[in-house]
Parts: C-alpha cells; structure tokens; sequence
C-alpha cells in the first residue's frame, strides 16, 4: 500500500521516534528524518528503505539551536520535499532541584526542544498545509504534564531516570506510536495512550487532587534509585480518591 504522504519526524531514530517511522513507511509513506546524528540518521535511513521500499530524506540538526526549525523548512523548501505530516516528537526530560542541581543550560534547552522548536515548526509548516488545503501535524506530549506515566525508549537515559519509579513500569512505545498516529489521521485533537492499569483512572481525577499532593507524587516517582522502593504514592492517591 502506498499512501502517497510524507511525514517529517524529529527524534526519527529514538524510541518512539523509530515507531512513528516504522507505522508510516510500512503504509508506503515517505520519510524526512530528523535528528542530531548524521550516522544514525543514515543507518536508519537505509534500514528503512531497505524493508519498505519507501524514499528518505534525512536533516541533521541540533533542535536545541534557536534557527533550528528554520533550517529544517528551508531545507525542505529547497529540496522541494513537500511535508504532509508534521511529526514533532523529539523530546528529553530530567530530574534534579531546580534551583540547585539544574543548569541554566539544561534547562534552556529542555525548552528549546520540547516547546521552542516544535512550536516553531508548526508556525512555518502550517501555512503551507492551508495554502494546500491538507497536511495534519502530530504533536507528541506526555502524560507527565497531568500525571507521571513512562515508556520504553530512550528518554529515560537521556534524563538519568532509568532507575526511578516512574520507568519502572514503562510500556512498549509500539502501540502509542500506532494509535497516535492513526488518531492523526482520523483527526482527533487529542489520543492518550500507553498508561498501565493503575494509571488509567488517575488521568480523569488528577486534575482535582492539590497540587501539593501531586507534586510531592511526582517528585517521589522520579527520584533516583526510587525504582528499587515501595511506592507510598498509590497508596496516598487511592485513599484521597475514595
């Protein structure tokens, strides 16, 4: 099958980043990968190619870097490569106090690359979807921003948080790939996906717990070497939702 469409990753090949590859180039999509590494922008590159037969493009860029999303769009605009999807996936997280263990640094460029960037994008790629009359834009987020929830990729490494609590139970990022990709194409506004059972009931009644409550949850659940702990904080939710 081929859809005729290409999709623009960012993080192509990472976690879900190689999923969201897969799903669309098995349907016969071709590919713009993006990501800091020009190596493993080629490995996958021609891994890809090579199972499904579809075109790649790759772009090598640090999406930390102010001009980063400008970049991408000239050179997609140079190169004539048309962008039907836009999947904006790259992301990194972190842990450590605020104000006494993270760096300016780290901080600055958690928000280039998980808002800055994908923001930017979305204000160049728009326009030329409307002009077009279609075009659809995947904005990956996670769960994290109403309750702590975590998959099996490489973000837990890139944060430090592989031993905590909040990746003890990380699920396969296949299937959230998947059906955020087809709730893309079916045009929902928003798909939630990969929360394991406890988790499920939380994501409706999180927003009525303090904010205390929740804070002190997610700071336990990330904390390190808290994978290797009881988790009191299932317990503190399950007598306040009663």
């Amino acid at each position: 099958m081929n859809n005729n469409k290409t999709a623009l990753i960012t993080g192509s090949y990472g976690g879900l980043g190689t999923c969201f590859t897969n799903v669309h180039a098995e349907k016969g999509g071709n590919l713009i990968l993006v990501g800091r590494s020009q190596e493993k922008l080629n490995e996958q590159a021609e891994s890809v190619k090579e199972k499904f037969g579809v075109e790649v493009h790759t772009i090598e860029i640090d999406l930390s870097i102010p001009d980063a999303a400008q970049i991408i769009y000239d050179t997609c605009r140079k190169n004539n490569w048309t962008v039907d999807y836009l999947i904006n996936n790259a992301g990194f997280g972190g842990q450590g106090d605020f104000a006494r263990e993270r760096t300016m640094e780290q901080d600055m460029s958690m928000i280039a690359v998980n808002i800055e960037t994908p923001t930017r994008l979305c204000k160049l790629f728009l326009p030329d979807f409307i002009s077009r009359g279609n075009g659809k834009v995947l904005n990956v987020s996670s769960t994290a921003a109403t309750m702590p929830g975590a998959m099996q990729t490489g973000f837990a490494d890139a944060g430090g948080l592989s031993d905590t609590k909040l990746f003890a139970n990380a699920v396969d990022p296949t299937a959230v790939a998947r059906e955020g990709y087809e709730g893309m194409l079916d045009g929902k506004l928003i798909v939630t996906s990969g929360l394991i059972s406890w988790q499920k009931p939380m994501m409706s009644l999180a927003p009525m717990f303090p904010k205390k409550m929740m804070l002190d949850f997610v700071y336990n659940q990330q904390t390190a070497g808290s994978a290797k702990k009881t988790d009191p904080g299932r317990h503190i939710f399950s007598k306040t939702a009663k």
